[in-house]
């Protein structure tokens, strides 16, 4: 990692910037927020004492993303001496001379609950100690009244589960550890040292199993352990930092959080925890958080669109990587100063454990108006529910400098309607079925590759199953060479006949204009240029105007936009499998037919005259989506009873009637048929088989395609063994 030079102490004013410190605002309060404006503070040992009095202090500054004194702190910190507390995205407080801490009508959900955090009042302390006269006492004065009357109107016993909630509890320990540090006077001081010990309590009976709160939560407690706490409460705490951190972030630098602006902001407070551990002199722990972020630099580049900002999957808000974050030779530095600096990436296309898959036409440097990015959402893997949405197969195109299909973002943390919505499948540009999917039950990818010029991401999403019976699966295909993505969507019904809508949603700029099945759209670039792109499908599109559901985006906190939505119904009959294809380009006008390429079915897919043919993956999904699921009704039974077998048959892409299902028995070395069983329309199949000896029996099934159904391999099932006894003997 690479670190600014150490910090020369210089005659401090108070509208000048600290040589080396951090410029985020003092009120950076969170997650995305915060890690957009973060810079590394100095870790080489400097002069305490002096830089105290000028209001800075390395671990403060660590755990708070404080920066050194700008004038907008000295306003920021005149602001709260008049009543008003600017929270930034959350809202404004009205700071009362002796505040109730009641919920304010000026503040959003998260305002009211950061408001129990008080590291907002850290500006007075701050901006008091670097003024150092009549003005900059009352402030540190200020300060003081207000954390002492925080205390003294929420005792211990009294404190809700907001107000001791990882993430508040967390920045609340950190300004009493600022207090400690900071405050001139030696009761003040002593006072903070005894609130930290009752804090520290409620820290450690934190577990390692949150988010990026208890990450920092447990950061700032290591630091209050450091100050006020015992020798054991700092190894837990030094152990439980790096705990969490390796937890949090998957080894190819991926998040578990299903947002990548979280998983950037995870990346800042280890950055920070690098800082502060190593100030501390924990230098082996330091080591091993130094290791975990330098892997994410490649997560962050990759999942970052041409125009440098991070796609906004899951609660993700519009926003770069930071400056002094990563490596001034990593792929991440790369992406932040547009080329100017760091590693060039070399790939083109990844998949990542966290449930994405991204890919590019290339890596421009520079202001970039001419590469096509995408993004597929796999969800594949366990996701921390926080701010992961229910956006299995949702995808995002950016091309040309416009932002042609967009993921909502996460809009505000306020319990409104909009909340609500940008978070389910129907907000996103994704496949979105009847019912409600289950976000507890996640995609499976089935193949994600990159070669001859083509990436391919298949992911198969089983959500739909539990409440409506609905299988989808979507595979996308870049095909580089003319710059073409192309999906194909298949949908199957188990339970019932219905409409799946294939869905894109289009950001507020994009007009679309539809033409049999091809949809022009319009757009201005990141430059004003109006630029033209193309969608053309096999279905019928219908394009309308955005809702509270549907096209509303919130990808900067608090401000919606709205858009517009292209919707291709699917429809399909129980049982049936339908199919979608659909080309997406900018490079000119589209054109896609069945083919076939070596024997096997293909896509001839054209722009311009200009021609790619890429494998089709339906017989494909058609084997390796399949499924099935065995269970016997007894495992104790006595000869001459019947047990009941009973299976279920699952295939995206091949009807489960045209499924030929036996039911086999292991004797004599060997497996041999029982019976063939017929299933039903959904799937299912039971039989009754009489036992007729004793001893252990085992059974399973084998479903094969019937004739005609060309590409599925065979499927077995586990194992199921009944015990079966004597007969009684009548006496």
């Amino acid at each position: 990692m690479s670190f600014p030079p150490r910090l020369r102490v210089r005659t401090f004013s108070p509208l000048r910037r600290l040589v080396g410190a951090a410029t985020a605002s003092a009120l950076a309060l969170t997650c995305v927020v915060a890690a957009q404006t973060a810079a590394a503070p100095p870790v080489a040992a400097a002069d305490d004492a002096t830089l105290a009095a000028s209001g800075y202090d390395v671990i403060c500054e660590n755990m708070h993303t404080l920066g050194s004194l700008t004038r907008a702190d000295v306003d920021r910190a005149r602001s709260i001496m008049g009543g008003k507390v600017d929270m930034g995205q959350y809202g404004t407080m009205t700071l009362a001379a002796n505040p109730s801490w009641a919920p304010q009508s000026g503040l959003d959900t998260a305002g009211d609950r950061y408001m129990h955090s008080l590291h907002w009042a850290l500006p007075l302390l701050k901006t008091g100690l670097a003024l150092g006269d009549a003005e900059g006492q009352a402030m540190q004065r200020r300060f003081v009244d207000i954390v002492l009357d925080w205390v003294r109107d929420n005792p211990v016993k009294k404190r809700t589960y907001w107000q001791n909630h990882p993430q508040y509890l967390g920045f609340r320990i950190g300004t009493f550890v600022c207090m400690n540090r900071l405050a001139t006077s030696s009761t003040h001081r002593a006072w903070a040292a005894t609130q930290l010990r009752v804090e520290l309590k409620k820290a450690l009976a934190y577990g390692t199993s949150g988010n990026n709160t208890t990450m920092n939560l447990k950061l700032a407690a290591f630091a209050g352990a450091r100050q006020a706490g015992t020798e054991a409460q700092r190894t837990t705490l030094r152990n439980q930092t790096v705990l969490v951190a390796r937890r949090l972030a998957h080894a190819d630098g991926s998040d578990l959080e299903g947002a990548p602006g979280y998983g950037l902001y995870l990346g800042t407070i280890m950055h920070r925890a690098y800082n502060v551990l190593s100030r501390y002199g924990a230098t082996a722990s330091a080591a091993k958080i130094s290791s975990m972020l330098n892997a994410r630099g490649s997560f962050y580049a990759h999942a970052s669109r041409p125009d440098r900002y991070l796609e906004t999957i899951g609660d993700t808000h519009l926003q770069r990587i930071p400056s002094g974050v990563f490596s001034a030779t990593s792929e991440a530095e790369w992406v932040r100063s547009s080329g100017a600096s760091g590693r060039k990436p070399s790939a083109v296309y990844k998949r990542f454990t966290g449930g994405y898959a991204f890919g590019r036409s290339g890596w421009v440097a520079g202001t970039d108006t001419s590469s096509t990015f995408y993004s597929v959402r796999t969800a594949d893997r366990y996701a921390l529910p926080s701010h992961r949405h229910a956006d299995t197969t949702a995808m995002t195109w950016y091309a040309d400098g416009v932002d042609w299909v967009a993921d909502p973002g996460p809009y505000a943390y306020n319990g409104s309607s909009l909340r609500s919505a940008v978070v389910r499948r129907n907000a996103h540009s994704a496949l979105v079925a009847p019912g409600t999917p289950n976000r507890a039950v996640y995609g499976s990818v089935k193949a994600a590759s990159s070669g001859g010029g083509v990436d391919r991401t298949c992911v198969y999403d089983p959500g739909y199953l539990g409440s409506s019976g609905f299988e989808l699966a979507r595979c996308v295909y870049y095909l580089r060479s003319i710059d073409a993505v192309v999906v194909e969507d298949l949908v199957r019904s188990t339970k019932q006949s219905g409409t799946i809508q294939q869905q894109w949603v289009l950001p507020s700029g994009v007009s679309a204009r539809t033409s049999g099945r091809t949809v022009a759209l319009s757009s201005p670039d990141i430059v004003g240029v109006t630029r033209g792109a193309r969608l053309l499908t096999s279905g019928v599109p219908r394009v309308s105007g955005a809702s509270t559901a549907t096209g509303t985006l919130g990808q900067s906190y608090g401000k919606s936009t709205r858009g517009s939505v292209v919707r291709v119904p699917v429809s399909v009959r129980t049982g049936k499998t339908a199919r979608v294809v659909t080309v997406l380009t900018s490079s000119g006008t589209p054109g896609v037919a069945r083919t076939t390429l070596s024997g096997r079915k293909a896509l001839r897919v054209t722009v311009n005259g200009r021609a790619q043919t890429v494998w089709t993956s339906v017989n494909e999904f058609s084997r390796l989506a399949a499924k099935v699921s065995f269970s016997r009704s007894k495992a104790k039974v006595r000869v001459g009873k019947k047990v009941k077998f009973s299976a279920r048959v699952t295939s995206l892409g091949l009807p489960a009637k045209r499924a030929k299902v036996v039911l086999q028995e292991r004797r004599k070395g060997k497996w041999r048929k029982v019976r063939t069983l017929r299933t039903k329309a959904n799937g299912r199949v039971s039989t009754k088989v009489k036992m007729t000896r004793k001893g252990k029996k085992h059974y399973r099934v084998v479903v094969r395609a019937k004739s005609g159904s060309k590409g599925w391999r065979s499927v077995v099932s586990p194992t199921r063994t009944v015990k079966v006894k004597p007969k009684v003997k009548k006496r």
